[in-house]
């Protein structure tokens, strides 16, 4: 008897052939599918940490449309800057955030004769990722 192609065969006479290539499908799936529900995750947890830190500065589009310092710019108004993707990368450097804002491992120890104002905000760098996020999901 020859040998059969797997292309001549019905759907079902395929994964009678090679069993292994099911799994090999459900396995790149799963892959495909991994980076959004990662990607979702991030963007819950930095919309948590901009509403516990950046609110009380900041209004922030669905989290607190009223709240915020009014010399103070929105989330959605830097959206509309053209760099506004490295002034959020970078918030923790520009001022007023380097009195405000420690991210450990990459921001200078805070001069003692100049402490924070108000309670210090430490992020880590895993923080800064998941802000970013965040901000990518809010509309101009």
């Amino acid at each position: 008897m020859p040998k059969r192609n797997w292309i001549d065969l019905p759907a079902a006479g395929v994964w009678k052939l090679c069993p292994a290539a099911l799994w090999r499908i459900m396995f790149a799936l799963l892959l495909l599918c991994a980076p959004q529900a990662a990607g979702a995750d991030m963007i819950a947890e930095g919309r948590t940490i901009v509403a516990e830190h950046c609110t009380r500065c900041h209004v922030v589009p669905g989290i607190n449309p009223k709240g915020g310092i009014e010399s103070t710019p929105s989330f959605k108004g830097m959206k509309h800057l053209a760099d506004w993707r490295r002034r959020f990368e970078v918030f923790f450097a520009l001022p007023p955030h380097p009195a405000l804002v420690t991210v450990v491992g990459i921001s200078e120890e805070r001069d003692k004769s100049r402490p924070a104002f108000v309670q210090e905000i430490k992020l880590s760098v895993h923080d800064l990722d998941r802000i970013l996020a965040f901000v990518d999901t809010i509309e101009k």
